[in-house]
């Protein structure tokens, strides 16, 4: 089994996005369960806002702290500091070698990067505005230096809005720059506190980020009044804001366009179209390693023909679960379960998001988690002790590789 591809890659964060990104959502926080010991705050509504906001514009720190210093930045500035090509182009001074270098280099996850000599910029590749600049210089160059962003504001916002609830912007002063909601040219976004925009009222966080190449920008995070729903003090809303994410990374694992986009492109392949046909196991295991390779967001497949199955390729523990359909001219051939993610992956995700202790279990058996064994029960919401630590918990109902519950918890 290889690896996700870094985006939602049990992430290196965003860019695939650590979470495919799709339609951004609204929820911010939900109401709390039926049965759970907690109360609104309607006599302090500013005080439940600003828990809230500030919690999830911890979670988008979290997030823009990968696009600043993260795998994937790791393994760009690798790939520059050690091509002795775009070095040797940059010392020689010739902007079409160091252009044609840098290209090379790109691999689909440098975002935006040039190359300066002199404070000048000799050569550059990529498009499109970006976040979280990353500069160095390169080795045996004569003192040329980069700079390079691995996140598009696009995906950054996006991402950000997927897994908070938030709406999200990128403000250059007063000046919005991008996000997930248009704003009136009267509009003015306060660092924190509420806002009222087009007759929708939100709470606002705000967090420092930089523009590529250059520059100072704001992120704010507008979470709409109407969802924000706290338990009767702070620990409890933010163990709920928290937990949510959590929900959401997982949904994005399974409801996502990307997620649609990849099943298409696996029922649309002739090659794993006619193995099924034929029956032919070995094929089929051919067309899904193929899958693979292809750096096709997939973990694990699993072929039906006729209720039976014909083949498994993948590792042990997956989840999220997706079916597709294989035809031909209007006959069904077979169908498919499929996975973007696996459980270590997903595990990956939330704890770099939420900062929580996470356990996945199948029954009372834990089949994964950062604490080992991990206590013996953990409520749905509520606090949990557990070696000398008093947890505040929230858990929620997953679906395994195929199917069948899986229990994740996520303790604060």
């Amino acid at each position: 089994m290889r690896p996700r591809h870094p985006a939602l890659a049990a992430l290196p964060v965003l860019a695939s996005a650590l979470l495919c990104c799709s339609a951004c959502g609204a929820s911010a926080a939900r109401p709390h369960r039926q049965g759970a010991a907690a109360s609104s705050l309607p006599a302090a509504p500013a005080a439940c806002a600003e828990t809230v906001a500030s919690t999830l514009g911890v979670v988008a720190a979290r997030i823009y702290r990968q696009a600043a210093g993260g795998r994937d930045v790791a393994q760009a500035v690798h790939r520059l500091t050690n091509s002795a090509t775009l070095s040797a182009a940059a010392r020689a001074g010739s902007a079409s070698a160091t252009r044609a270098a840098l290209n090379a280099l790109l691999l689909g996850q440098i975002a935006r990067v040039e190359v300066l000599r002199g404070g000048r910029v000799l050569a550059a590749a990529g498009s499109g505005a970006a976040v979280a600049p990353v500069a160095g210089t390169l080795p045996g160059s004569a003192g040329a230096r980069y700079v390079l962003s691995v996140q598009s504001d696009r995906t950054y916002t996006q991402v950000t809005s997927q897994v908070t609830g938030a709406q999200v912007l990128l403000l250059a002063g007063a000046r919005r720059v991008a996000g997930t909601i248009a704003l009136p040219a009267s509009a003015r976004v306060p660092a924190s506190g509420a806002l009222t925009v087009d007759g929708r009222s939100y709470g606002v966080a705000s967090l420092p980020a930089a523009a590529y190449p250059a520059g100072a920008l704001r992120i704010a995070l507008l979470v709409p009044a109407s969802e924000l729903t706290c338990p009767a003090n702070a620990a409890p809303t933010r163990a709920a804001v928290l937990g949510r994410v959590g929900e959401r990374i997982y949904e994005a694992e399974q409801h996502s366009a990307v997620v649609a986009a990849t099943v298409r492109r696996m029922e649309n392949t002739g090659a794993f179209r006619a193995a099924v046909e034929r029956h032919d196991a070995q094929a089929a295991r051919q067309a899904i390693l193929g899958f693979f390779a292809a750096h096709i967001h997939v973990v694990r497949v699993r072929v039906l023909v006729r209720g039976r199955l014909l083949v498994d390729v993948g590792g042990p523990y997956a989840l999220a679960p997706v079916t597709g359909t294989l035809r031909s001219g209007g006959r069904v051939l077979g169908s498919f379960v499929t996975a973007i993610q696996d459980d270590a992956g997903y595990l990956k995700l939330a704890r770099l998001f939420t900062g929580a202790q996470v356990l996945m279990r199948l029954g009372s058996k834990q089949i994964m988690g950062t604490l080992d064994p991990g206590p013996s029960k953990v409520p749905d919401d509520g606090t949990v002790a557990y070696r000398g630590h008093t947890y505040e918990a929230h858990s929620f109902t997953a679906t395994a590789f195929p199917s069948g519950p899986l229990r994740i918890s996520l303790l604060f």
